[in-house]
């Protein structure tokens, strides 16, 4: 029952003086709580775990299967009591472990009853609890050997190890470091004289297998932790699934999430599409490939997101496993050079070149940007350096691509991601040495390359002469996600492509792809422009920016400045090859197509380009701005005879596709008008 402190007019002075004694405690804590914020028991106990027990939580740890007590090294003398205990959790499984002897430098606690369907290869999170309260303290893969199999180092490799599948042997299997290449005897053990210079070793998946799963995060390399003359046992113990000879492979370009332009907002549009996706195609087996820039770089320190940050934001696509392809954005400013630019990523994300297989399809995803990073970036005062690279492949993984496919028959189709495209859009080479990349896989059949890198869409198709047909994939932020920002419902690329991604289904050998829009149905491929319409001037699209700003947008609208009589028609098909075909009819009567090879897209300029100028962007030497609308080579024309007939388009692509639009005309040009 609460007590009332009620002071009564004609109370006596003792009466009021307990009444005093009672109201004075409690005036203090309100008066503390208006100057701080006041903490319940258990936000104070959940600050005193996280401030008074510090331990280190091993990236890594191999665990002999049947092993009672697992040891944590305490830091800075902050151990646990011995009545706290220690959390362990795999998804949603969790498991309490009793803390057994405590001390100022080390601690154990009890992993014996973890072993029955509970503990495997694979990550967990550690949480220290302390009665109702929990704190996560970090996260820890564990590699479980089993003891007495006779599985042991032969002479002279310092690492070595099991592939097994619910403790069968796997043989035939590929493990590598990133440069030695070895398979697995009959026996499933693999043996390796590794100098450990990446600090890993990784298992080519075999086709019908799959890696445990850490997160969105195959797990199909493991960390090694000792010396480089030091033995290692590492095993990897895959699961056996079906189905994956007709697969479907998800491929998202540039996804540059930065904690900036609203991206992470955008970002989760983008896997509300993704889930739509795989939730309408349930029964099959759906996988995805990042083509490198998950990250950017400038961002880790300034906005406090990195790759930490990007893993928590892609857990949100449910249920598929996604390959990771690495970008310049993705390599550290902090460090000169190439190899120690890429240490954390591989750490936290994946291998900087790997392979494995699905269904009949070997994959490899491998890094062509060499960092040349020497110069103190200019401004910083964080020790970063000036981002310079090479879009190239350096020589020691030339060799371990030349060994990884001598283990692949060249009758099996080959996918190929990198982050820089192989060839321009014109079809010329970009990337060096492209030449001896080419002929490193002569005599397969069929190598289907993807890139990112440019935020553009084209294909270039050597099937005929080289067997390559390149994939330049676009881009999941578009315009690093400022036109969606600037201007919302229209997400769109520096060549007029929508961002977006790219569904790859693979059947046995035969491949299938479609671009598809965020936000939109995959019947979106193309998108038609009233020229009649259309007028871009500073006045009417730069009214606030400056001289040096309005003159900036001339070199933008050659073709868009003024309006025209002229009736001339203008279709953006982004993912366009030779093989499709469009067709164009006025009344019933063919119009002569012409396809463009140079030329901007207007949408772009008046949603992205001519708002950045508005707003006095910084200028580049040239008179250009950041991420400008570019030149592409998928825009086509027809002229028409009216400024108002109806016009039916009609766009075929190589596997028979048909996209149609009747566009009656005149046909507004606007972003509202184009906004989804």
């Amino acid at each position: 029952m609460e007590k009332s402190l009620v002071f009564k007019k004609n109370g006596n002075f003792i009466a009021m003086m307990k009444n005093l004694k009672l109201l004075i405690p409690l005036l203090a804590v309100a008066l503390s709580c208006a100057v701080t914020t006041c903490k319940t028991p258990t936000e104070e106990n959940s600050q005193s775990l996280m401030k008074d027990v510090m331990f280190e939580v091993p990236a890594s740890l191999s665990l002999e299967k049947g092993t009672e007590t697992m040891e944590f090294r305490v830091q800075f003398q902050k151990a646990p009591l011995q009545s706290d205990q220690i959390v362990l959790a795999s998804g949603s499984d969790r498991r309490t472990c009793s803390i057994l002897e405590t001390s100022v430098t080390k601690f154990t606690i009890s992993i014996r009853d973890l072993w029955n369907g509970f503990l495997t290869d694979g990550p967990y999170t550690v949480f220290i609890k302390r009665g109702s309260d929990e704190v996560e303290k970090g996260k820890i893969t564990i590699n479980v050997v089993i003891p007495g199999d006779g599985v042991e180092p032969a002479s002279g490799s310092t690492v070595y190890g099991l592939v097994a599948c619910d403790g069968t042997p796997l043989s035939g299997v590929a493990v590598s470091d990133g440069f030695e290449v070895v398979q697995t005897d009959a026996k499933g053990v693999y043996q390796m004289k590794s100098k450990k210079k990446h600090g890993y070793v990784f298992v080519t998946l075999p086709s019908g297998y799959e890696a445990p799963s850490d997160g969105v995060r195959p797990l199909l390399y493991k960390q090694l932790t000792k010396s480089s003359t030091v033995v290692e046992r590492i095993d990897f113990s895959l699961k056996k699934v079906s189905g994956q000879d007709h697969h479907t492979m998800l491929v998202f370009g540039d996804i540059h999430l930065a904690n900036r332009n609203d991206d992470r907002k955008q970002f989760s549009e983008f896997v509300k599409d993704v889930n739509a996706y795989t939730s309408a195609h349930a029964s099959d087996k759906i996988y995805a490939l990042t083509l490198g820039d998950m990250t950017w770089d400038l961002y880790w320190k300034d906005n406090k997101y990195g790759f930490a940050e990007y893993l928590e934001d892609a857990k949100t696509i449910n249920g598929i496993q996604i390959f990771h392809t690495i970008g310049n954005h993705d390599h550290s400013m902090y460090f000169k050079g190439d190899f120690e630019t890429v240490a954390e990523y591989k750490e936290k994300i994946a291998p900087t070149y790997y392979s494995f297989n699905i269904g009949k399809v070997h994959y490899i995803v491998l890094d062509d940007i060499e960092c040349t990073n020497s110069t103190p970036a200019s401004g910083r005062t964080d020790g970063a350096f000036t981002r310079t690279y090479n879009c190239a492949l350096v020589s020691e993984e030339f060799e371990w691509l030349a060994k990884d496919l001598a283990l692949v028959p060249k009758s099996t189709p080959v996918v190929v991601t990198m982050h820089a495209p192989l060839y321009t859009a014109a079809g010329g080479y970009s990337m060096s040495p492209a030449a001896q990349f080419e002929s490193t896989f002569a005599g397969f059949d069929q190598v289907q390359v993807f890139t990112g890198h440019t935020h553009k869409v084209y294909n270039v198709d050597r099937l005929d002469s080289r067997h390559f047909f390149e994939h330049n994939a676009g881009a999941v932020c578009a315009t690093w996600w400022w036109s969606g920002k600037l201007t919302p419902g229209v997400h769109i690329g520096t060549d007029g492509a929508p961002g977006g991604y790219t569904i790859v289904d693979i059947n046995g050998t035969a491949f299938k792809w479609v671009y598809k829009a965020t936000g939109r149905d995959a019947s979106h491929q193309f998108r038609s422009y009233d020229r009649n319409q259309i007028e871009i001037t500073a006045n009417k699209y730069v009214p606030k920016g400056n001289a040096a700003h309005k003159e900036a947008l001339a070199q933008y609208t050659t073709t868009w400045g003024s309006f025209s009589g002229d009736n001339y028609v203008y279709l953006n098909i982004w993912n366009y090859d030779p093989s499709w075909t469009i067709e164009v009819k006025e009344n019933g009567n063919a119009l002569q197509v012409t396809h463009l090879t140079s030329e901007r897209d207007p949408l772009h300029i008046i949603a992205y380009t001519a708002k950045r100028l508005d707003a006095n962007a910084s200028l580049n030497s040239d008179g250009s701005i950041n991420f400008d609308t570019g030149f592409n080579r998928n825009m086509f024309r027809v002229k028409a005879s009216s400024a108002t007939s109806t016009l039916e388009i009609k766009v075929t692509d190589r596997f028979g596709n048909v996209y149609t639009e009747s566009m009656k005309r005149p046909k507004e040009f606007s972003t509202d008008a184009y906004k989804q």
